[in-house]
């Protein structure tokens, strides 16, 4: 048994510098596509409504006519005028620019929010994927030393052929767990790549390693105070409304009439004729109505679904404080046990001594290799729930 490797499973570092798993964040959010292309439309909202508050450009006319007798002559004329509409009726417009704008700027600061919490979120599930997977690739290392023992060993008659087979069928057994872990690897590359508009993440990951960012959730008295202040989503509801009521007022201001004033000039004959003009163009009728309603409507829906998003994030912030503190407690009760490698090195003298059989040696040895698998992924759940408490960071 003394060319058998031992199994001795290292326990992952547990934590990182946060700075360096912020940084990381960072980088992966100022790639983000998704999150330039919402700045995008956000901007290209707010400009649309600027662009109505632009006077339209002077209509210019001009007109010839010819009389039907040498006695009459010909006449000509040319008029310059320019289109206003109602008094009041810009600064409307423009005050209902400005509150789109406000809450645009919310709405990408709620964006970035989202963005971020993503990314923490993408890196944590790398993090854990490497962590099992680094524990995986050490039970292959191990069952492949194995085999190569039994193989020899069966040769010259001092293990039996079955010990042997047994020991390729659970080869078999962790090199297919290790592959589906290894695939899993990629994916989740893929998705942080996917993420980082195409870029290679390398760089990044090696930044992180293969540790949790050492992070301490907000304390849930001071998030549940602070919350509404700091949700930009909620205060972008709030612009929206705002902004909906300065568009009500938009839409009452055009239901009035608008006017035009002009410069007439007419020859007729030897005669010159100089003047102005004065129009008024009428509003639609009927629909103003629907539209000022409309964005009633609008402004009350988006404040009721701030409240519904205020109240589920509150509910989440209670949840996950209360999933840390139990997931806490069961990690500091299974390192004591991950920690100590004095169980390994006993089956292992048992198995060499033959005080117990080699199926038996798997056994105990999977029995304890499932449980630091379960610390790993309690470890991780824990992460991913102080990493949701710091939604606002």
């Amino acid at each position: 048994m003394n060319r058998i490797k031992f199994l001795f499973l290292s326990l992952a570092p547990l934590t990182v510098a946060a700075a360096d798993f912020d940084s990381a964040v960072d980088a992966l959010v100022a790639n983000n596509l998704g999150l330039k292309v919402e700045t995008a439309r956000a901007e290209a909202s707010v400009e649309s409504i600027k662009a109505e508050n632009i006077l339209a450009g002077p209509e210019v006319e001009f007109s010839r006519v010819w009389g039907t007798t040498a006695e009459f002559g010909n006449k000509w004329g040319l008029s310059v005028s320019q289109g206003f509409d109602w008094p009041g009726l810009y600064k409307a417009r423009s005050e209902a620019a400005r509150t789109a704008s406000t809450a645009m700027q919310y709405l990408r600061e709620a964006n970035l929010l989202d963005a971020r919490r993503d990314a923490r979120v993408l890196l944590i599930d790398y993090i854990h994927n490497y962590q099992i997977l680094s524990l995986q690739r050490e039970i292959a290392t191990n069952i492949d030393s194995m085999v190569v023992y039994y193989r020899d060993a069966a040769e010259v008659g001092l293990e039996t052929r079955i010990d042997y087979n047994k020991t390729v069928l659970e080869r078999i057994a962790v090199h297919r767990e290790l592959h589906n872990l290894e695939a899993a690897q990629e994916a989740i590359i893929a998705q942080l790549q996917d993420f980082n508009a195409g870029l290679d993440v390398q760089p990044i990951l090696e930044g992180i390693g293969d540790s949790y960012p050492d992070m301490e959730p907000m304390r849930l008295s001071v998030a549940l105070s602070v919350m509404r202040e700091r949700d930009p989503r909620y205060a972008a509801a709030l612009a929206q409304a705002n902004a909906a009521e300065s568009l009500v007022k938009v839409d009452r201001l055009s239901a009035f009439p608008g006017f035009s004033i002009g410069f007439e000039h007419e020859t007729e004959g030897d005669e010159h004729f100089n003047g102005f003009s004065i129009g008024i163009t009428l509003p639609s009728w009927g629909g103003r109505r629907h539209s000022a309603k409309a964005a009633r409507l609008e402004a009350e829906a988006a404040l009721t679904d701030a409240e519904i998003a205020l109240h589920q994030r509150k509910a989440s912030l209670v949840t996950d404080n209360n999933l840390i503190d139990s997931y806490r407690k069961v990690i500091e009760e299974y390192e004591p046990v991950v920690k100590d490698k004095s169980h390994y090195e006993l089956l292992h003298k048992a198995l060499k001594a033959g005080q117990i059989t080699f199926l038996t040696y798997i056994e105990e040895l999977n029995y304890f290799i499932a449980a630091h698998r379960d610390y790993l992924d309690v470890l991780y759940e824990y992460n991913l729930a102080i990493a949701r408490t710091k939604y606002y960071d």
